[in-house]
């Protein structure tokens, strides 16, 4: 069985055959139901305890519903979906340096800013743009949504 080696940035050459802003997008809209999934989920959770949570006589409401119901619907929904993308990340990850599995998780799951990426990465700022394309370019591959210029 052939040795699988330790993943690598891509090349300014290979980046270049990309249209990064447009991959960019792609990547980030791509995940969006993921990062909405994981705030509603914490959002469903926290308004268990909200005084209109226990409205299930249908006073504060224009209907009589079961939002127990409803909202173990909504959270398992949520949880399934993240739960299937999770399993794909384990297979992306191995494909990603560390710089750029840091970077996946900080600009791409969570949308941090640059500078609490490159603190993340101990780099200064101009140091992580390579690695962030690199790791664009690569989770777009994995998930067939790369822009070829």
């Amino acid at each position: 069985m052939p040795k699988i080696g330790k993943p690598k940035l891509y090349s300014k050459e290979i980046i270049d055959l990309y249209d990064y802003p447009k991959t960019r997008i792609e990547v980030l809209n791509y995940f969006a139901k993921y990062r909405i999934c994981a705030a509603k989920i914490d959002m469903i959770s926290d308004s268990y305890g909200c005084s209109l949570a226990d409205d299930n006589m249908g006073i504060y409401s224009s209907g009589r519903s079961d939002q127990t119901a409803q909202k173990a619907f909504k959270i398992i929904k949520c949880k399934d979906y993240i739960d299937s993308m999770n399993k794909k990340f384990k297979s992306l990850r191995l494909k990603l340096t560390d710089d750029e599995k840091i970077i996946f998780n900080y600009s791409i799951l969570s949308k941090h800013t640059d500078d609490e990426l490159a603190e993340a990465l101990c780099l200064d700022k101009t140091g992580i743009y390579t690695r962030k394309k690199s790791c664009y370019i690569k989770v777009a591959q994995y998930f067939n949504i790369e822009v070829l210029k």
